[in-house]
């Protein structure tokens, strides 16, 4: 290392705490001053965090909402798939640089999918891909703020599990089986980020400001779809143990997808199930709010939770365009729990 460089490095060291120093902490609550809160993400070396995600998704499809070829008929009743993907993920610190950037390493302890189906279900016999996630591990490097600054290890396990979403036909035709690894993706890949996206983080925030950001909206057919998100610091609640601020998230449909997150697979392929029949799938709007409770003291998420509406629509595969139009309403929720 040269002697400018150490220096260099030296000196921005020096900043970060001089920075800190002038934001302080007060009765180790970490004000700025009487209405300005500062927010981390930390996380003590002797001690893993584990955290309980649950994922629940219905989906509805209508194939013929407009009722013209159920005339003379019972209206037919949307078809409806519940998916659950439930996971117990543990967190521990394993590396923090010069620079304060702390290297994680999680571990997921448990994956488990259940699904339910107002139709015969898939009889293919696979696992879902999602719970091949069971025993692996991955790393994430995140700043102060929680924001995650490497997710190639996350990455790298997301396309592995991708592999896995396939079957193996004697064809050689790739059929590709139901799956929830995108709620994997929607879990991990911004976990922190109600507290990293905030501007100026220095400044700490007050009760009632906002900032906006995006996140991941999973969904049973394969489409990147993304929320807009606007968080707004609701208040703060206090015990005698802890302080927590309360944060309150408003979604829609987001007009850009956000950056660096493909989908877990490429190539051409055909969707086993109904839903692979469908084709020109698009979301007319997503809806939703949230709900996150944060322990400033700690730096740590106590709990989260979101839910949102997402209104789709497609065709069905092999009719002309105007034959039948196919509605679809996803509800889906994601909470994330501390396991204390």
């Amino acid at each position: 290392m040269s002697t400018r460089f150490f220096w260099y490095r030296l000196c921005c060291m020096a900043l970060v705490c001089v920075c800190f120093m002038f934001v302080g902490c007060e009765s180790g609550q970490r004000r700025v001053d009487s209405t300005r809160q500062l927010l981390t993400v930390d996380f003590e070396s002797e001690n893993a965090l584990v955290y309980n995600f649950i994922c629940e998704r219905e989906t509805l499809v209508d194939l013929d909402p407009s009722g013209k070829h159920t005339k003379g008929k019972k209206s037919s009743q949307p078809q409806k798939n519940i998916e659950k993907l439930e996971l117990q993920i543990s967190y521990s610190p394993t590396e923090v640089d010069l620079y304060g950037y702390s290297t994680i390493t999680a571990r997921c302890e448990q994956a488990k999918v259940t699904r339910t189906s107002s139709r015969v279900a898939s009889a293919s016999g696979k696992k879902d891909a999602a719970e091949y996630l069971q025993g692996k591990t991955f790393t994430l490097k995140i700043t102060p703020t929680g924001e995650i600054v490497d997710h190639s290890s996350l990455l790298a396990v997301i396309k592995e599990l991708g592999v896995e979403a396939f079957a193996k036909t004697k064809s050689g035709t790739r059929i590709k089986d139901p799956d929830m690894i995108m709620d994997i993706a929607a879990t991990q890949w911004t976990m922190w980020d109600a507290v990293a996206a905030i501007e100026k983080p220095l400044k700490g925030v007050k009760a009632g400001q906002k900032w906006q950001s995006k996140l991941v909206a999973p969904m049973s057919f394969v489409m990147r779809s993304d929320r807009d998100v606007e968080y707004r610091l609701a208040g703060f609640e206090e015990t005698q143990e802890s302080r927590c601020a309360i944060i309150e998230s408003t979604y829609s449909l987001a007009e850009k997808p956000m950056k660096g997150l493909p989908m877990p697979y490429t190539g051409s392929f055909q969707m086993r199930g109904m839903l692979g029949f469908l084709r020109n799938y698009k979301i007319i709007s997503i809806e939703g709010t949230g709900r996150q409770v944060f322990d400033v003291e700690k730096g740590i998420i106590k709990s989260d939770r979101q839910s949102y509406t997402t209104k789709v629509s497609a065709a069905i595969f092999g009719l002309g365009s105007g034959s039948v139009e196919p509605n679809i309403i996803v509800n889906q929720t994601i909470t994330t729990e501390l396991v204390e």
